[in-house]
């Protein structure tokens, strides 16, 4: 072997993992180049419509009335996509595509740094002890060792959790083939949620406001903020309005263009009854209570969806509290994704995309609960069966598949009830 031959595979194996997450990156690349074309019915009969109504209308002009069911931010960011040489279609994948790299990003940087926080702490102990049988140099020595290997190891961490975020076949589907923008809300979820954890409430609030102002589904986190309200007893109840705050905010450009002042606000409520059924292609609860998936019973049925979900919530809340247990870092992740499984899962009038948030946190939870892994990998399967049902037309009834998403909640209500025990 050449002696430059020879340097060239030291340096790759010492570098490998650097390598690792560049492949992982290009081929997730090249997986959203290959499905550009695709043209989705949600982008076919709706989303280029709209980009085709407001560029007719004069781009940001079109701001001074409603174009579509997003909100206002998600309006003016298309309108000011109409001012560049890009197709419509090309534009909303982008968009998206772009959140997907952030969302994998940020999951990626969370996972290095508290795998980072945690091997370090666990390393003090053994570098402690080695220096008191050992001279000053070879202490040295052996700590900087266990700092390379630590590090190392969060490092190999944080590539695996981007790499699972960006070639998801469920973050795939929904931003390179339906051309949803579920990551850019989710995105700010999970940073909303960090911060949280990391006890930066201001923020949190901040980043729960920005994911609002992009798609109402953010909501469905709202029920783990207000039981943290209850638990920690560190912030006011006066930091929940710095949501709506910032939704507010981000809804100035179409005020100046004429809109009402709280027309991000009353388009929201206009959505919660837009299509009058219980079920829409989510494998939740509600399948159970409208087989039929008639219209006609929608009233009822909403209702007694609405007590169930608040029940079941109210439940996992007061079951917490009176646990009186310090919540460790993997029990906080637990609950965040069960109160937000539960919101989804027992809410009438779901969508099979309305899942994302939870399905997301169940990826990160995993690097905490490696026990949680076939539950997480059920959850993707019956989305991405969910996701062809209306991409392609084929796959299995979601009042079949609901019977599988209900073994994964009890997976994970199981898993949160011994942690609780545990802790």
């Amino acid at each position: 072997m050449f002696k430059a031959e020879k340097k060239l595979l030291e340096f790759i194996e010492k570098n490998l993992f650097v390598f690792v997450l560049i492949a992982a990156f290009l081929a997730g690349a090249i997986l959203r180049l290959s499905a550009r074309n695709f043209v989705s019915d949600d982008a076919y009969m709706y989303l280029l419509n709209w980009y085709d109504e407001i560029k007719e209308a004069g781009g940001l002009k079109a701001l001074d009335h409603q174009v579509g069911n997003y909100n206002v931010l998600y309006q003016t960011i298309i309108a000011l996509f109409t001012y560049l040489p890009i197709p419509a279609l090309f534009a909303y994948k982008g968009l998206s595509i772009v959140f997907d790299l952030l969302l994998a990003g940020l999951v990626g940087y969370i996972i290095y740094k508290e795998y980072s926080n945690r091997l370090s702490e666990s390393s003090e102990g053994k570098t402690t002890a080695s220096s008191s049988v050992s001279s000053t140099d070879d202490s040295d020595k052996k700590e900087s060792k266990i700092k390379n290997a630590l590090a190392s190891k969060a490092f190999i961490s944080g590539v695996t959790a981007f790499s699972l975020i960006w070639l998801s076949p469920l973050v795939l589907f929904n931003s390179s083939l339906w051309a949803q923008c579920d990551s850019i809300y989710t995105f700010f979820v999970v940073l909303a949620l960090y911060l949280l954890y990391k006890e930066k409430n201001v923020w949190a609030f901040v980043a729960l406001g920005a994911a609002l102002s992009f798609k109402l589904q953010a909501v469905f986190v709202l029920p783990f903020f207000l039981f943290m309200y209850f638990y920690r007893k560190n912030f006011s109840i006066f930091n929940f309005l710095i949501t709506p705050a910032v939704m507010w905010v981000s809804t100035i450009p179409a005020i100046i263009a004429g809109r009402g002042i709280f027309t991000g606000f009353s388009l929201y409520f206009n959505q919660t009854d837009e299509y009058g059924l219980v079920v829409m292609n989510y494998p939740g609860f509600m399948n159970a209570i409208a087989y039929d998936y008639q219209a006609e019973n929608y009233a009822n049925e909403k209702a007694i969806g609405m007590v169930i979900t608040i029940c079941v919530l109210a439940f996992w809340m007061i079951y917490s509290l009176w646990s009186k247990k310090k919540f460790s870092e993997k029990s906080f992740l637990d609950l965040a994704v069960l109160l937000t499984f539960t919101t989804v899962f027992f809410l009438p009038a779901m969508h099979d995309r309305y899942g994302f948030v939870y399905e997301i946190l169940a990826i990160i939870y995993m690097f905490k609960n490696k026990k949680s892994i076939i539950p997480c990998i059920l959850l993707h399967i019956l989305s991405i069966i969910t996701y062809s049902n209306f991409l392609f037309h084929v796959g299995i009834g979601v009042h079949i598949l609901w019977w599988f998403n209900l073994l994964a909640y009890a997976a994970y209500s199981y898993m949160y009830i011994k942690e609780l025990k545990e802790e």
